[in-house]
């Protein structure tokens, strides 16, 4: 004997039965099957109750007509967004291509820089002196953001390719690990989304080259020549990049908000 056919009820589809509908109303007003699924609760309900298997079944099958051609719009949605996005993306790495391209680590005015910077452990001071820092002030700043915040991760390679980059590279004379570059990387990103009003990827996805070569400007700068103690001269690098990065980031933050 074969046992009879069992029909999958989706998630939706229970949802909405249990909601109700009106076999009555139905049969008076609709020639289609598929305004079954338009129908009001009470009326649903009273389909439900009315004991007739063929009004459920085409409550049931408009229930899930209805269920698929509202899945069928949210994945065009979806699609629309992620087109959107790939557009941006790549109007993005245009962009970011031409500027860092373009960039010359050299230009940046390393005259006040000093390791001793690293020292100043009052907040107040250590604002003072970043905020007039050579490094944080010989660029002209954007008047407004031009290109807002990105959609979508800017960042998501960035590690691996700094583990990459220092696989290849010969020691310092101060020593440099990837956070070190990390930091450089978003120093240089904050820079340029100041400089240009450029707060999307193409300016904060920065070549991990770029990171190194400041870096290395920093490593052999005379102050780290004067570094003596052992331990200071392991962490001397992490403390300029940590400079280097809170000279520009909280001022950058606050000016993409803009956008």
């Amino acid at each position: 004997m074969t046992p009879p056919k069992t029909r999958l009820i989706g998630a939706t589809a229970i949802a909405a039965l249990a909601l109700a509908g009106v076999l009555v109303a139905w049969q008076a007003s609709s020639d289609s099957p598929a305004d079954l699924a338009q129908l009001s609760d009470d009326d649903k309900l009273e389909i439900l109750n009315s004991g007739d298997a063929d009004a459920f079944s085409e409550l049931l099958e408009a229930e899930e007509a209805a269920a698929q051609a509202q899945f069928a719009r949210e994945r065009l949605e979806r699609q629309k967004r992620e087109a959107a996005i790939d557009v941006e993306r790549a109007e993005a790495n245009a962009r970011g291509a031409a500027y860092w391209d373009s960039f010359d680590p050299d230009s940046i005015d390393l005259t006040g820089f000093d390791f001793a910077m690293a020292d100043v452990l009052s907040r107040d001071e250590r604002r003072a002196m970043l905020d007039d820092a050579s490094f944080a002030r010989d660029f002209e700043r954007a008047s407004s953001v031009k290109f807002a915040r990105s959609k979508f991760d800017c960042n998501s390679t960035r590690f691996v390719g700094i583990r990459e980059l220092l696989k290849d590279k010969a020691d310092l004379p101060l020593s440099v690990d990837q956070g070190i570059i990390f930091s450089f990387l978003n120093y240089l990103g904050s820079r340029a989304a100041l400089e240009t009003g450029d707060c999307s990827c193409a300016t904060q996805h920065v070549p991990p080259e770029l990171g190194w070569e400041l870096a290395e400007r920093l490593s052999h700068h005379p102050s780290a020549g004067i570094i003596s103690d052992v331990f200071a001269r392991q962490n001397a690098m992490q403390s300029a990049a940590n400079l280097f990065f809170d000279s520009l980031n909280g001022e950058a933050r606050e000016f993409c908000k803009k956008g």
